[in-house]
């Protein structure tokens, strides 16, 4: 993938919109996720996806980390699309066959750090495809933390919805032990859609990413 490319699609980005405060609960909740989790080239989740009576499976893959105008990317693959996100767990934008497909600016923030329940935030940006330009409203919340059983096992998870103000919104269950999605819940205009973490693999790593205390999958 020519570097050219991924600069055409953030040569207008900018920093993400910074989160808002923590709401403040009564007490300090007992878990969080202090920062990102650490992607390596390798790193995989497989996902079986499904909406209304369609249904199929998905990859995505951490293919390397790439250095753009001086900003570090994570370089992902899904399907026949690439992606960049930010090492925060921003999505900046897609790339078909060295065409580029969409991007967003500033990169999406699908998380902010440290996570935990009652965490708001919002982004405003801009949506930019073939079909044009539009605006972007997005408000978060991590509603909780929640088991979640899905093909892969069961995981504690942080539990996040975005609203917009269009008809599309989500809502998504992190878990630190994948560090990534193991579920996410979605609608697109009138159509619904769902995805469950089927199989994960993380690239070996010499020196192991640091874990928060939350309890890791269940037998």
């Amino acid at each position: 993938m020519a570097v050219t490319v991924w600069a055409a699609i953030l040569a207008v980005a900018a920093c993400a919109t910074p989160a808002s405060p923590p709401v403040a609960p009564a007490t300090r909740p007992a878990v969080l996720v202090t920062a990102a989790p650490v992607w390596r080239p390798g790193d995989r989740w497989e996902y079986a996806w499904r909406s209304g009576a369609e249904a199929a499976t998905r990859s995505i893959e951490v293919l390397e980390i790439k250095e753009i105008n001086g900003l570090s990317y994570y370089l992902l693959r899904a399907g026949d699309l690439e992606h960049l996100w930010t090492p925060e767990l921003g999505w900046a934008g897609s790339v078909r066959n060295q065409r580029i497909e969409a991007r967003m600016t500033p990169p999406t923030p699908l998380f902010v750090w440290p996570l935990e329940p009652g965490r708001r935030w919002q982004h405003r940006g801009t949506y930019e495809d073939r079909s044009g330009r539009k605006p972007v409203r997005d408000s978060f919340l991590v509603v909780g933390v929640e088991t979640v059983e899905v093909p892969a096992g069961r995981f504690q998870a942080f539990k996040v919805v975005r609203e917009t103000d269009s008809r599309d919104s989500d809502q998504y269950w992190y878990a630190p032990e994948v560090g990534f999605y193991v579920k996410w819940a979605g609608r697109r205009g009138d159509v619904e859609f769902e995805e469950e973490l089927r199989a994960y693999h993380r690239a070996p790593r010499l020196i192991p990413d640091s874990r928060p205390e939350v309890p890791s999958r269940t037998p």
